[in-house]
């Protein structure tokens, strides 16, 4: 199944790599105190088969509800929408919608193996499906006090090295499959923003 995002989606569609230069500083302390109230859930990502791809050589990744920050989530907005019309080949009644925006925090050992953004277990907890609400995913990396984490992508030939304030943003489908090397030392903090496009047809409204 192609979703309507994928079937937009320009065959010369790139990874963008930018820099956020607002304060990441109250993120990062709502990390920590989440962590330390353990007010968390264990972050878990299925692959194409239904399989755990978490890499937990020692303990498990935490996400954790944002913190609402405007500026910050008007940023990546704001970004993510000049990706879109730059990569994609956008009608005028076409629209963003948020699918899904959490933090997460890796310590040392975590790492996801291969995988693309746009599968989700369905509701009855066992079948792995496209999930046709992902068709953008953005990633800001919150921290620099750590070492590995890179993410990779294969068929792209790109490896990028996380550092706070830095900001990626690629289409969440096949075509974009990556994998994020194990953490080394320290944690790695980071606020993934998943984006679906409103395709409006007439009456008809829906996810893409």
């Amino acid at each position: 199944m192609i979703t309507y995002a994928e079937s937009i989606q320009r065959p010369d569609a790139a990874i963008f790599q930018g820099y956020c230069h607002l304060p990441l500083d109250r993120c990062v302390a709502h990390i920590k105190e989440r962590l330390e109230a353990s007010d968390y859930r264990t972050h878990e990502v299925y692959g194409s088969r239904g399989e755990s791809i978490v890499n937990k050589d020692s303990r498990d990744s935490k996400a954790i509800t944002p913190k609402h920050d405007e500026d910050l989530a008007f940023y990546m907005y704001e970004a993510v929408l000049a990706y879109f019309e730059q990569n994609f080949a956008a009608r005028s009644s076409d629209s963003l919608v948020l699918a899904q925006h959490e933090f997460f925090a890796y310590p040392r050992g975590v790492g996801l193996k291969m995988h693309s953004d746009d599968h989700a277990l369905t509701a009855d907890g066992k079948v792995l499906a496209r999930d046709e609400h992902r068709g953008i995913t953005a990633i800001l990396y919150l921290n620099s006090e750590f070492t590995g984490g890179q993410i990779n992508f294969p068929k792209q030939d790109v490896s990028i090295e996380p550092k706070a304030g830095k900001l990626v943003i690629f289409p969440s489908n096949k075509n974009f499959r990556h994998e994020v090397r194990p953490i080394l030392s320290g944690w790695r903090y980071s606020y993934q923003r998943i984006y679906g496009v409103l395709k409006t047809d007439g009456k008809n409204v829906g996810f893409a």
